[in-house]
């Protein structure tokens, strides 16, 4: 063997053997965090991933089973419903449609709407007031539950049609002040399912396309991210973790026939530690410099001083002056999803469990102890 080729032989070993032992040390201090910090009880949790970016480096940590019924340990690649996580993408499609002049912000969603389907009681409705949950608009359509036919799958049965009747006829109700209330919140922030089924529609009328299609054109296909997607492929299909309610028992996938764009992904592990890295910046394309305007537009909560609402995500103020830790979760009847990211120090946690459980704040702790409990 030559010496040059000798020299690299040893440097890849040794960073190879780095790497490991950076690992083996991370998960023994994760392990650390879930049994003396979290209520998290495996009896409950089937199975979990968890992914950590922290600078140059990516981990992944599979715990438990896909499946109750076979001993298969989850990794990177295994499939998991992300629910209401789903909003961050939908949000960084409108910001990139923004970017490219299709759609504004401060525009009204009857704007992107038919004739037919606007409603004048909802003329000033913006599409900014949409992403940054301050429409006033309900969390869910009323009469929801009368098209819930199945059993854990709420939106099988509930149409385009049906969404675009309830929008088209909803009158407005102005938010009573509640009692007794400490904060009061300015903005009218107000969690809701419903805004992102509304931008769907919104998108699709503008695009003339599926959001499913759009959102793969768009941003899905361009950063790699084939695993992530509302239909799944057979071979996908075959890396789906099982999902089990709080009972203990197995669910179905769910179904969609509107609000796609709010709770109908699916992901792995590694397609959102990708996706977290095009919004801290990692690839400096015209996809980041879309991708940040969704950290912007922070509207109050009312709920905590220091959490915000923005386009998509929440900001959590920590006590480190400027990192803030950007994030969102998601939940099904059958799955939990997390994903959180500093962009400072350029670190990432990613959660997916194939439970309804709690996950018990266990990704802002891991994301605290990979930043140093904020005292860099």
């Amino acid at each position: 063997m030559t010496k040059p080729i000798f020299l690299l032989f040893i440097s890849l070993l040794f960073f190879t053997n780095i790497s490991a032992q950076d690992k083996a040390h991370l998960k023994k201090q994760i392990d650390k965090i879930i049994h003396y910090d979290t209520e998290i009880k495996w009896s409950e949790t089937p199975g979990m991933v968890i992914g950590v970016k922290y600078q140059d480096s990516v981990f992944y940590y599979g715990y438990g089973t896909t499946s109750k019924e076979v001993d298969n340990v989850p990794n990177e690649n295994t499939i998991f419903e992300i629910g209401g996580l789903t909003k961050s993408f939908t949000a960084s499609l409108v910001s990139l449609l923004v970017n490219e002049g299709q759609m504004q912000y401060e525009q009204t969603l009857n704007t992107y709407l038919p004739s037919e389907l606007q409603n004048e009681e909802l003329a000033k409705l913006t599409i900014d007031q949409l992403v940054t949950h301050t429409s006033k608009l309900p969390r869910m359509p009323m009469e929801f539950g009368v098209k819930e036919l199945e059993d854990n799958n709420p939106y099988a049965h509930y149409t385009k049609q049906d969404l675009m009747e309830f929008y088209k006829e909803y009158i407005p109700i102005e938010m009573k002040k509640k009692k007794r209330r400490k904060k009061k919140n300015k903005d009218n922030y107000a969690y809701s399912h419903l805004n992102y089924a509304l931008l769907e529609s919104a998108i699709e009328v503008s695009q003339r396309q599926k959001f499913e299609k759009i959102l793969a054109e768009k941003i899905l296909n361009p950063i790699g991210l084939s695993d992530t997607r509302v239909e799944l492929s057979e071979e996908q299909k075959d890396r789906l973790a099982i999902g089990y309610t709080t009972s203990g028992k197995s669910t179905p996938p769910w179904k969609f026939k509107s609000f796609q764009a709010s709770e109908g992904l699916k992901s792995t592990a590694k397609d959102l530690i990708k996706f977290a890295e095009i919004h801290m910046g990692n690839d400096n394309s015209n996809l980041t410099t879309a991708f940040v305007q969704t950290h912007l537009g922070q509207k109050e909560t009312g709920l905590n001083k220091r959490v915000k609402s923005s386009r998509g995500w929440h900001v959590i103020t920590t006590n480190k002056k400027h990192d803030d830790i950007v994030a969102h979760t998601g939940n099904t009847n059958g799955y939990r999803a997390y994903l959180a990211f500093v962009k400072e120090s350029n670190t990432a946690v990613v959660i997916l469990t194939n439970s309804e459980h709690n996950l018990h704040n266990l990704g802002y702790l891991i994301l605290s102890m990979i930043n140093n409990y904020w005292k860099k």
